[in-house]
């Protein structure tokens, strides 16, 4: 049974990168019984339907970093639990602890790319929050201009499937990881 269903919604530009890390993550996860993992090209002014609908049942995550300026539900994943940020989130977190699958959606962008996706896509901005604290920085090489603080996508997935008790997801996902990084 699917425990848990990760969207890379990614930017076009994305797709033709040699550098995207997104593709790793779906050769990762391919396999898994329990994790199921999506690519859906960003359109803004088509969005994807399935999202569309988990969205309006708010039943969607988008794993954002915490903005301090949204009404919606924005929660802290640390060692497997949703941990509260605001009031939204306090009143919403029965409904997180009972989802029998989680839906996750990740913007598989550059971070201007990806501001700019949630910007213009209004269904997003509408998802619960959901952010991590990773314990280490970053260590993808192969793109200049990151901000401080920030994990390419296949990191952030690392991190996800770390907090979330996937193991052994994470150790497939990291040895493809550190071979791409050597690149």
């Amino acid at each position: 049974m699917t425990e848990l269903v990760l969207y890379l919604l990614t930017h076009s530009r994305e797709l033709q990168k040699t550098t995207n890390t997104g593709a790793l993550v779906v050769q990762a996860l391919s396999a898994s019984i329990q994790i199921r993992v999506e690519v859906i090209e960003w359109q803004r002014k088509a969005a994807d339907q399935r999202l569309l609908v988990l969205s309006e049942k708010q039943q969607l995550g988008l794993v954002y970093p915490l903005q301090a300026d949204t009404a919606q539900a924005c929660y802290l994943l640390q060692q497997g639990q949703y941990q509260a940020q605001n009031s939204a989130a306090v009143t919403d977190l029965a409904i997180r602890l009972n989802e029998p699958t989680r839906h996750w959606v990740l913007l598989d962008a550059t971070w201007q790319e990806a501001a700019k996706m949630l910007r213009q896509s209004p269904y997003l901005q509408s998802c619960y929050r959901l952010s991590i604290k990773p314990d280490t920085p970053s260590v993808y090489a192969l793109r200049r201009n990151q901000r401080d603080g920030a994990l390419c996508t296949a990191e952030v997935v690392m991190e996800l499937l770390q907090q979330t008790g996937f193991e052994n997801e994470k150790e497939q996902l990291m040895l493809l990881f550190q071979e791409f990084n050597k690149r």
